[in-house]
């Protein structure tokens, strides 16, 4: 049984290691989120957690309009 533990804990340090890295990559670039949602379908049930730490680090996905546009603001 210990033979089993020992091989598994490197493999799944691995697995969680490389979802936090695409955790990151999926919140800092949106082509590498659409990359990770295209091989991973799932992964759309992170989208929540990614937008609210790009809240947190002040990152926008989409740009506001500037303050000369008086049109097409709310």
């Amino acid at each position: 049984m210990k033979y089993l533990v020992d091989l598994f804990k490197p493999l799944l340090t691995l697995l969680i290691t490389l979802i936090g890295l695409a955790f990151i990559a999926s919140v800092l670039s949106p082509r590498a989120n659409a990359l990770i949602e295209e091989w991973i379908p799932l992964w759309i049930v992170m989208e929540p957690a990614e937008q609210q730490v790009r809240d947190w680090l002040g990152l926008r996905t989409e740009s506001e309009a500037g303050w000369w546009h008086f049109w097409g603001r709310d």
